[in-house]
């Protein structure tokens, strides 16, 4: 099974449109995969500049996004086998401590 992973994913004859993170206002937006549901969410721009401790401007955001992709879906995943609410489902910097 071949996988693509930037903006378009082929995963055996289906394919499927996966979504880029996208900076806001607010933060950064992006989605996770939690038995085979997508669910939107949103790392707050106050968690990312926690999370890298410095000023963000829009670039940095994206930029911190990346750099701590791993933990952030992480915390997103569980937070959705948790059962938490809301659409997007809002990470803010407390749900990193």
């Amino acid at each position: 099974m071949l996988v693509f992973l930037m903006d378009n994913r082929y995963m055996g004859d289906e394919m499927r449109v996966a979504t880029a993170p996208k900076a806001t206002e607010e933060g950064v937006l992006f989605t996770v995969e939690v038995g085979f549901r997508e669910r939107e969410c949103l790392v707050s721009r106050n968690a990312l500049t926690r999370l890298r401790r410095t000023g963000s401007s829009e670039e940095d955001l994206l930029d911190t996004y990346r750099a701590f992709e791993d933990r952030i879906q992480s915390v997103a995943r569980r937070m959705v086998v948790a059962g938490a609410s809301g659409s997007p489902l809002v990470l803010f910097a407390s749900s990193f401590n």
